[in-house]
């Protein structure tokens, strides 16, 4: 359901080509914006115009993703990889998908000038950018090594982190701590943490710790009085099993509040919000009843003051 890969089913009188990435997310901006509630995401909202276009590369890339080079390496196993505007932008999802969780955000009372925010498997930039342009100092973490070397162009102040969270000591040190906000869009899934049918390790997330260490170093990252964040967009739940359908929380309520968090909301729904912007975002463009086919929720967690 990704509206720049919508577009490239979606017949036009190019023959088949899709528009350009960054016109048509300023496009889908404007049927956006009507929905949204705080003034500071229509801000961020109008950021997207301030992408910049990426100068097409192309990289070589080893089948496990962790090392990537611009010259094609001598040893076998390393295949080409091309960054332009949809691999920056729109590789896995696009950031004006972010529109609805930043909303519930902020009338969580979240506001990000001045504040230092994680974004945990970002995926793409774009969402990054358009935050550090209303004054955050915005960090992502991601497992694709590639992504910070080719994106250098682009980034700005944001601060791009390849690793293995929360496993990878060496990351974990240099993400260090003081974030008033640590945000998971579609990561952190029970179904990709905790899967009911864990059959499918393709489908799986390892964080490399217990979910008692995992959450303990996640609420030491944080200030007193900021925000953990979980918003998962998810099809329909099917037989076999889908890890990616599964978007409820990894963790119960109980060991959250045992790891010492304030918990605002739990396996939310938000289902009715995420279908207007999906509608909105033409992800329903290829006939898709998104009544059926997109389910939303989240939590939301605290770090109390005291």
């Amino acid at each position: 359901m990704n509206a720049l890969l919508l577009t490239l089913l979606v017949a036009t009188p190019d023959a088949g080509v899709p528009p350009p990435v960054l016109p048509e997310f300023r496009r889908l901006a404007v049927n956006l914006a009507p929905m949204l509630e705080s003034p500071w995401v229509k801000d961020w909202l109008s950021a997207v115009n301030e992408l910049k276009p990426v100068k097409p590369s192309t990289w070589y890339c080893a089948q496990d993703k962790q090392t990537c080079a611009s010259k094609e390496p001598p040893d076998a196993g390393y295949s080409a990889r091309v960054v332009d505007d949809e691999y920056v932008y729109a590789r896995i999802t696009e950031p004006l998908g972010y529109a609805r969780p930043l909303d519930v955000l902020a009338a969580a009372g979240f506001s990000p000038k001045g504040k230092k925010v994680l974004d945990f498997g970002y995926g793409n930039i774009g969402q990054l950018l358009m935050l550090s342009r209303l004054g955050a100092e915005v960090h992502g973490v991601e497992v694709d090594a590639l992504i910070p070397l080719a994106t250098r162009s682009v980034i700005g102040k944001v601060v791009l982190h390849h690793g293995f969270f929360a496993g990878d000591a060496k990351l974990v040190k240099e993400l260090g701590g003081g974030f008033d906000l640590f945000m998971s869009k579609n990561t952190l899934k029970r179904g990709y943490v905790h899967p009911a049918q864990p059959k499918d390790a393709k489908g799986q997330i390892d964080l490399g710790l217990d979910d008692q260490k995992v959450l303990g170093l996640i609420f030491g990252m944080l200030k007193p009085g900021a925000f953990f964040y979980i918003y998962n967009l998810a099809p329909a739940q099917a037989e076999p099993y889908k890890p990616m359908a599964d978007g409820r929380c990894p963790w119960s309520r109980e060991v959250l509040q045992a790891a010492g968090f304030e918990v605002l909301a739990y396996d939310a729904d938000d289902s009715t919000k995420a279908r207007q912007m999906g509608h909105l975002l033409e992800w329903d463009a290829e006939g898709d009843d998104l009544q059926k086919t997109l389910f939303a929720t989240y939590t939301l967690l605290r770090r109390p003051v005291r």
